[in-house]
């Protein structure tokens, strides 16, 4: 019930502009917009038995493929 009392708050200050997410408060993210391009890449090609050594993606696989491409510890 908070949350659509917040919209029309939003809705009633702002007009239907107002309801557009907003960019959140806290941390950036640790991955610029062509680094998570190339995340996302590589989870929709999957890993390559052969050179990844493993049938599909786990957590710790993904995070090491960024600091090996990166340089970034996620």
């Amino acid at each position: 019930m908070q949350t659509i009392r917040d919209w029309v708050l939003r809705f009633n200050a702002h007009g239907p502009e107002g309801l557009a997410d907003r960019p959140v408060p806290g941390h950036p993210g640790k991955l610029n917009t062509a680094q998570r391009e190339a995340l996302a890449a590589m989870v929709e090609r999957g890993p390559i038995p052969a050179i990844h050594g493993i049938v599909r993606w786990r957590l710790k696989d993904l995070a090491m493929w960024v600091w090996e491409e990166f340089r970034v510890s996620v």
